[in-house]
């Protein structure tokens, strides 16, 4: 065990907790949850919002302001998502799991081919970083709270 992975479980006090892929044998919930955030990410990899009602809760809550809550808006948000970049892939850098929690720190790739944030289409690939934080209510992801990186977005898309 990483001393990372260590130092995440003494924080948290947590028996059951996964740092990066390492699921506790003990907590079958963390490795639900694992599982849901992989088929998440899978799904977003594959631009398929039709499964998205097997992984969100019809009540899902959107705390970022940049879209509005529920199952619907949250199928509608990803699909202005590929509309502005058709080739987008989320890749997990780091993943905390602990009792109703999900904590991603993420990356997405994609090119620049679709006017964005006002700039037009310069052909270059981006990547930007975010932190998500999801609570999951049976079995599905029912809550969301993020950071990203727009700042290192719009440099990337000014080509600084």
């Amino acid at each position: 065990m990483t001393t990372r992975r260590v130092l995440f479980a003494a924080v948290l006090g947590a028996g059951c907790l996964t740092a990066s892929h390492l699921i506790s044998a003990e907590c079958p919930q963390s490795a639900a949850l694992a599982a849901l955030l992989d088929r998440y990410v899978a799904a977003v990899n594959a631009h398929d919002t039709s499964v998205f009602p097997t992984i969100f809760t019809d009540g899902y809550i959107q705390h970022s302001g940049r879209s509005p809550s529920g199952l619907t808006a949250q199928i509608g948000n990803f699909q202005r998502i590929l509309e502005l970049w058709p080739d987008i892939q989320m890749h997990i850098e780091d993943r905390i799991i602990a009792d109703d929690k999900i904590v991603a720190r993420v990356t997405f790739t994609a090119t620049h081919s679709r006017t964005v944030l006002n700039v037009d289409p310069t052909g270059r690939k981006i990547s930007f970083g975010t932190i998500d934080i999801w609570r999951v209510q049976d079995g599905k992801l029912a809550e969301h709270w993020d950071l990203v990186d727009t700042v290192g977005l719009q440099k990337q898309l000014h080509g600084e």
